[in-house]
């Protein structure tokens, strides 16, 4: 599943889930809910489920799920779980946000 609000956007979100566990439900959400309420546009986001596509996961070093990698004016992070920690997610974002 992709979406994207600006394909030319400031930031690049890679999602890894494991299919519909828990967590992962939870991170798909929670990612849906700062794009839409925090971000509005300048964003692309891809869903990468690993029990589909291991080599992704293996080829950006992923260990565990759900785990976010995201490129933008920050660089790029590694956000791990199901990034129900809002406020922290928007700080590791930075300024731009």
């Amino acid at each position: 599943m992709n979406k994207s609000s600006d394909p030319t956007g400031a930031y690049r979100f890679v999602l890894f889930v494991a299919d519909n566990e828990p967590n992962s439900v939870l991170a798909k959400e929670n990612l849906e809910h700062i794009c839409k309420e925090y971000l509005h546009a300048g964003y692309t986001v891809s869903i990468v489920d690993v029990l589909e596509d291991f080599q992704a996961a293996l080829d950006n070093d992923i260990l565990l799920t759900p785990t976010l990698l995201v490129e933008g004016p920050r660089g790029r992070r590694t956000i791990l779980g199901n990034l129900s920690e809002i406020d922290r997610i928007i700080l590791a974002l930075g300024s731009n946000v």
